[in-house]
């Protein structure tokens, strides 16, 4: 058969559908779906929840593998029986109990200056979660009392720089309270940061929000009001 024939037979071929063997077997790549985008999406290694820990405050629940605690340890807060100090200890005591030693953690306590936890004897840093960190950030606790002015914004932004998952607040809110400027400026730096804020009183909560309550609903947190006139007692701060 001369080339011409061949040549009409394999038209009349494809003018009837006939599908032709290909020269060659298609590449593997040519059988992978294309990628979305530039790069294609692989499956995560890990869930993402995985390793995860949850821990609460006076009923608020935070979510993540960082946490930092920010307390208020001003003269206002020991109050009748120095409660409120005293309630914190112990619902912070009860919250680290909840957590790994694959967390992270820090406690920062504060008046017109910061006293920060720092097991490690290195600044600016987390602590893991361990049984040994936990005994110290407790022993450390005992140490603190209520004494002197209040300055919440310096405590805040110390927290806000280690960039935990979740920072749980818990201050009376007395005077001097954050500016909406200095809010609006915690609120930038959080970035991400979940605040929830934690307000002790003595009585009903104030029928006007707080600058707690806003604070933490800007950064994506949440606020609550514990009234402490059932605890009112003599006792260690």
């Amino acid at each position: 058969m001369t080339w011409l024939a061949s040549a009409a037979l394999t038209l009349l071929a494809q003018a009837h559908g006939v599908a032709q063997e290909p020269s060659k077997p298609p590449s593997a790549r040519s059988v992978i779906p294309p990628a979305e985008g530039s790069e294609a999406k692989r499956p995560p290694v890990y869930k993402v929840t995985e390793g995860k820990a949850q821990t609460a405050m006076f009923g608020l629940v935070g979510e993540g593998y960082k946490f930092a605690y920010v307390v208020d340890r001003s003269g206002s807060m020991g109050g009748a029986g120095r409660v409120a100090l005293r309630a914190v200890k112990e619902e912070l005591a009860r919250s680290l109990e909840t957590l790994d030693s694959i967390h992270q953690i820090q406690i920062i306590f504060y008046n017109e200056k910061p006293v920060v936890f720092n097991p490690s004897g290195t600044r600016g840093r987390l602590a893991f979660a361990t049984e040994q960190n936990k005994q110290r950030a407790v022993r450390f606790m005992e140490t603190i009392t209520a004494d002197g002015g209040t300055r919440h914004d310096d405590a805040l932004l110390r927290a806000i720089a280690l960039r935990p998952d979740v920072i749980f607040w818990l201050t009376d809110g007395d005077k001097p309270q954050l500016s909406s400027d200095e809010i609006e400026k915690i609120a930038g730096k959080a970035a991400g940061t979940i605040v929830h804020a934690i307000e002790f009183g003595i009585g009903p909560a104030p029928a006007e929000k707080s600058f707690l309550a806003v604070l933490a609903q800007k950064t994506g947190g949440k606020h609550t009001y514990v009234d402490l006139s059932g605890r009112l007692r003599p006792g260690k701060p």
